[in-house]
């Protein structure tokens, strides 16, 4: 089929406008239309429509979909996410879907009706678990409906569910199980067994996702297309070459710039402002992403592990086809500071007393007792509580991989280009009559030195973003390390002009020690860059002053700021601090608004619901 010979569908064209299309098409060569139809196919991926002319387009390899299918049922790909994974995940499987010809709807749980469940033929979810086995925010009121006696059987609904998680925690992909367990308890079809992710999910998404597909096209009796990759050219109609992707599996080496410690003499805390350059990297973030760093184990954990063990350091192990050490192992691979359920459930079969294995089962099968069990311990708190025989290669098999750190980004790309600043506090304490030290932290703290290199990554959260508007006001929470992505915030603010209102609340031990940033808050304040600031520094008074304390002070003011329809950000300590920041809120607009109990918590979770309460927690 020449150029010429494509046929325009005449109720989308006038003759006219197909005999313009037709003289465009023909000045282009092969490549270009390759990458014209992919590059239209993301833009109005959700055009059915225009799909069926993309499909007309001649391209020298099969095209990116095959003609639509005709009288399908719509498929729903529905997620529930925290930090933006989930939604990533589902709008690839909407994307795909919809270049095979599918009638496709993404849809984010937050603004699902549950009772719309009924009537969905094909339902495709991914959620992530938020803490301890909850669900995130967004999913919150459609896992409680399906829960819920009044929920509808879905006899007519086909289903498939994946599970993003993390196996640091002990309710590792709850939620996705319980959506699972919960749909296939409602009488709906599942087409395939439950994924599950872990924090390194990509390969396990794009498992589940091209099994998905190939469930769906089972079903409705078609073949497997083939997919074109997209080839970049450039106007000449030549390849370009292939620019360099930074990403978790293929990080950048940034150079440290500046590594200072903030803490006046005589704090009981350390934290260090770290400055990063993302020169030559092309990585971009925004206020409220965060950064990926990828760590290596203390020496010490290491040493004494293997002392305790009576492991022989030089030990040679086959880890993935690589040649290693074990105490290179244990340092740049193995997750040790950091005490799972997974790797509980492993080791227990090499405890060699059955009492103490089956006191280990016990812990593992109370979820309660499993969070306070595991609650700062290392691997070789474990390895001393429940002896055990295993060897080396055993150990090796069973510890989880070493995961990258995430820190909430301090800075603005505008304010800092090409640079990258974080607000990461040291973490050290005794344990089991030995000093415990958080991986990342001391790493940061002890290692990274300006001149070094470290590897990083951007780890992009769409549920911790500045308004859209810039006139809108906000109010940001953030006690200790908490107050990281909102110097980052005002920065970005300063930056663009805006005018929005911006009020802080920062809390931290001791005024003259520990008012991280102080400068540069007063210099914000002057310039009305930052319109309000509010500290409460607790070990200065009789009684301990935290955030919230300040919060209620000031109940009457932050509550008229909520009704002009200011955003309110909270970025901290998810068991303690987050919980009471979110149930003084709830009491000030009870309060102020004159509200029933149920009423004010209804407020805050529709303030949740439109993104105008968003958290940035751990």
């Amino acid at each position: 089929m020449s150029n010429a010979s494509v046929a325009l569908p005449s109720n989308l064209f006038s003759s006219q406008e197909q005999k313009k299309v037709q003289e465009i098409i023909q000045h282009f060569n092969s490549q270009q239309l390759q990458w014209l139809a992919g590059y239209l196919t993301g833009l109005q991926h959700s055009n059915q429509q225009l799909l069926q002319l993309i499909n007309r387009i001649p391209v020298p390899q099969e095209s990116i979909t095959t003609e639509p299918i005709a009288a399908q049922d719509s498929i729903t790909v529905l997620y529930g996410s925290k930090s933006g994974n989930s939604k990533k995940v589902a709008k690839n499987l909407h994307d795909k879907l919809i270049a095979r010809g599918f009638t496709t709807v993404l849809q984010d749980m937050n603004a699902y009706q549950g009772n719309r469940l009924k009537d969905e033929k094909w339902l495709l979810v991914v959620v992530s678990t938020h803490g301890e086995g909850d669900p995130p925010p967004a999913a919150e009121d459609l896992h409680a409906f399906i829960n819920n006696r009044k929920a509808p059987a879905l006899p007519n609904t086909k289903f498939a569910v994946l599970a993003l998680g993390d196996k640091s925690y002990a309710s590792y992909c709850q939620t996705g199980r319980d959506f699972d367990n919960r749909l296939g308890a409602l009488k709906a079809t599942r087409l395939l067994d439950r994924f599950e992710a872990d924090v390194d999910y990509e390969d396990t998404a794009e498992a589940w996702i091209e099994a998905v597909i190939n469930k769906v096209q089972e079903s409705f009796g078609t073949a497997q297309p083939a997919v074109s990759a997209i080839t970049h050219v450039n106007g000449n109609g030549q390849l370009k070459e292939a620019t360099v992707t930074y990403n978790r599996k293929n990080p950048f080496s940034a150079t440290v710039l500046e590594n200072i410690q903030l803490n006046g003499r005589g704090s009981a805390k350390q934290t260090y402002h770290l400055e990063l350059s993302l020169e030559g990297s092309g990585l971009q973030y925004q206020p409220g992403d965060t950064l990926g760093v990828w760590v290596e184990n203390h020496s010490s954990l290491v040493e004494g592990l293997l002392a305790y063990k009576k492991f022989n350091p030089d030990t040679r192990l086959q880890i993935k086809d690589t040649d290693i050490s074990l105490f290179e192992f244990l340092q740049k691979q193995a997750e040790l500071t950091t005490v799972s359920g997974s790797f509980l459930a492993a080791y227990s079969a090499f405890v060699d007393d059955p009492a103490q294995a089956h006191q280990l089962n016990s812990i593992l099968a109370d979820k309660q007792a499993l969070s306070s069990f595991v609650y700062g311990k290392d691997v070789w708190d474990v390895l001393q509580e429940f002896p055990s025989t295993l060897n080396e290669e055993q150990l090796a098999a069973i510890l989880l991989p070493l995961q990258p750190r995430l820190y909430s980004i301090a800075s603005s790309l505008e304010a800092h280009p090409e640079e990258v600043h974080l607000t990461v506090g040291r973490v050290v304490y005794n344990n089991n009559n030995r000093e415990h030290r958080g991986v990342a932290s001391n790493f940061i703290a002890d290692v990274l030195q300006p001149g070094q290199q470290v590897s990083v990554f951007i780890d992009t959260n769409e549920s911790f973003r500045l308004p859209e508007n810039p006139d809108t006001p906000i109010i940001m929470v953030g006690p200790g390390t908490g107050i990281a992505p909102f110097r980052a915030f005002v920065e970005q603010r300063a930056e663009s002009g805006a005018s929005g209102k911006s009020w802080l609340f920062f809390g931290d031990q001791h005024f003259t020690t520990d008012f991280l940033y102080q400068t540069e808050w007063q210099r914000f304040l002057k310039q009305g860059n930052l319109t309000l600031m509010n500290t409460a520094f607790s070990r200065d008074t009789d009684k301990k002053i935290y955030v919230q304390h300040r919060m209620q002070q000031h109940a009457q003011e932050l509550y008229l700021w909520l009704q002009e329809g200011a955003h309110f950000y909270v970025c901290g300590d998810a068991k303690r601090m987050a919980k009471d920041v979110k149930q003084t809120l709830i009491q000030i607009v009870q309060e102020q608004g004159k509200l029933e109990p149920e009423a004010a918590q209804d407020y805050v979770k529709q303030l949740v619901k439109t993104g105008r309460y968003q958290e940035d927690t751990y």
